[in-house]
């Protein structure tokens, strides 16, 4: 222990320095475009199963979309509903260029929601993709910004989405927190052509980089991983990717308050680590050790057992980690969330070190 967590916490440190490097390269890349001066036709696609509660609000929010209506499609796809949103859809006549897929049938190996969006991929016109969940709302600029981002070298886009309970209420703080760390990991690793992760609710690529890496194929069986595995598959097609977390492209997702459902969300997500690349399980079982080692370090610490070295490898992590979620805080204007990192330091390491462990060898619910 007092040689070993030492060691690793120079590692983990160092590789903390690398992604913050990598994360402040691709937004300075973003900053220094400038508005094109033509609108780039852009295809929107949402999948929905039994999202009749939240429709209506995705649907307005739509309407005022500020983008030439010739320029961009709404594909959604009504994926199995049986809540009331196909009668709900059928009388949507206001929202520019919707088109509804009413989904019902089965296209295996493509199972849940990889299944619609196969559909709505192959009915788009256009070979720009926007993806957005039937749980966000999308900003004015949404389609504005993704243009701007999306150069002629440009094959994947991603963009930050923050989590509220209702539409006009609060932001999960502890939540937004967790999640603006694992939006910096997505970042740095575009930058880096390293595809740690992704999010499906804020994500822009090619029609055509899809299909050259053979879309959905060999993951389409599994529940998740419309995201990171589709983006891990992609990776090599990809000529360069960006990352767009100004508030003008940033979408609201409407958690809810449901607290089994973020409880089987998150295990599905864990779930995933079976279908990584080894470099990546390796990074998991790095960080996993990591922080078990660091609860014992804390435990040192506190009954008094502690050598300078742990204490100092303690303050390293400590310097290392608040440096690197401030300043991603900073950039999508959420700096006040850093007050929580006292708070996430305990609470962070001991959720990741049970997820995977759930993930791993656990089943979950999924809609």
């Amino acid at each position: 222990m007092k040689r070993v967590f030492p060691l690793l916490t120079l590692l983990y440190s160092a590789f903390l320095i690398w992604l913050k490097r990598g994360v402040h390269k691709i937004i300075l890349e973003d900053k220094k475009k400038v508005v094109p001066e033509v609108f780039q036709e852009i295809s929107i696609i949402i999948p929905a199963r039994n999202e009749r509660t939240n429709l209506p609000n995705l649907l307005n929010s739509l309407t005022h979309l500020d983008y030439p209506e010739g320029k961009y499609e709404i594909i959604l796809i009504n994926d199995h509903s049986n809540d009331g949103s196909t009668e709900f859809l059928a009388t949507q006549n206001i929202v520019p260029n919707l088109k509804v897929i009413d989904f019902y049938t089965e296209t295996p190996p493509l199972i849940g929601k990889k299944a619609a969006l196969q559909q709505g991929i192959d009915e788009s016109r256009y070979d720009i993709l926007a993806f957005t969940d039937a749980d966000c709302l999308v900003p004015v600029s949404w389609l504005k910004e993704i243009n701007r981002s999306l150069d002629k070298d440009i094959d994947y886009l991603l963009s930050y989405s923050v989590l509220k309970r209702t539409k006009d209420g609060t932001i999960f703080r502890l939540k937004n927190f967790e999640r603006s760390v694992y939006y910096a990991l997505a970042a740095a690793g575009l930058y880096y052509k390293v595809p740690f992760t992704s999010s499906a609710c804020n994500m822009v690529y090619r029609k055509k980089v899809f299909y050259e890496s053979g879309g959905f194929e060999g993951i389409g069986h599994l529940r998740s991983g419309d995201d990171d595995l589709l983006l891990m598959k992609m990776m090599p097609k990809i000529r360069k990717a960006a990352y767009n977390p100004s508030s003008a492209m940033q979408v609201v997702s409407i958690d809810g308050t449901d607290r089994n459902k973020h409880h089987q969300t998150n295990i599905r997500r864990a779930s995933k680590f079976r279908y990584h690349p080894w470099w990546l399980k390796g990074l998991s079982a790095f960080v996993f050790i990591y922080f078990c080692l660091f609860y014992l370090a804390l435990w040192q610490v506190m009954s008094k057992k502690s050598t300078k070295t742990i204490q100092l490898s303690l303050f390293l992590k400590t310097i290392a980690e608040f440096a690197f979620s401030q300043s991603h805080l900073r950039q999508i204007s959420r700096s006040k969330l850093g007050f929580l990192y006292p708070v996430q330091i305990l609470i962070f390491p001991a959720q990741f070190i049970y997820y995977a462990v759930r993930g791993t060898v656990g089943k979950y619910t999924w809609k």
